[in-house]
């Protein structure tokens, strides 16, 4: 159940993050996909995008399934960056654990709507930041691109 604070809150940080990723100052990556041994990876089918802001915050959007509902989930965690990067050694002082500083979700297509304007808005909002993370993370724009510009190419 998320709270009013909660709600109001990941609505300004969500169109923040919108505003950022547009403006091409912020880029998401997949979350959750683990690199085989030669290295490809194929994140298409990645559900859950991440970002990092100001070194130890990560913003996190997902589409998941709850029963027969999809939710969008939005979470602001702060982590311990010293964990990441590198093997831990036998002897290493313990790390910090992540911490949540914010977590929402709201379901996508709710059969009875929304409780409040704001959790209205947070979806709409959610749905757009998932779009552009997603674009972002598969470098969608760079490859509409390139098929414009071939198909502009081969109309002479």
């Amino acid at each position: 159940m998320n709270s009013s604070i909660e709600i109001t809150e990941a609505v300004k940080l969500a169109q923040k993050l919108i505003d950022r990723t547009r403006e091409g100052r912020l880029t998401w990556e997949a979350a959750g996909i683990l690199r085989s041994i030669v290295g490809a990876t194929d994140i298409s089918g990645a559900k859950a995008f991440t970002t990092t802001l100001e070194g130890n915050l990560k913003a996190t959007v997902s589409l998941t399934k709850s029963g027969q509902n999809e939710l969008l989930d939005f979470s602001l965690i702060e982590f311990d960056p010293r964990r990441y990067d590198r093997i831990a050694m036998p002897g290493d002082e313990p790390t910090n654990p992540d911490k949540d500083v914010l977590s929402v979700s709201v379901e996508k297509d709710p059969s009875f709507g929304y409780d409040t304007t704001d959790e209205m808005r947070l979806n709409g909002l959610l749905v757009d930041l998932y779009a552009l993370a997603r674009r972002s993370a598969l470098k969608i724009d760079g490859s509409v691109e390139r098929a414009l510009s071939y198909l502009d190419r081969i109309a002479v």
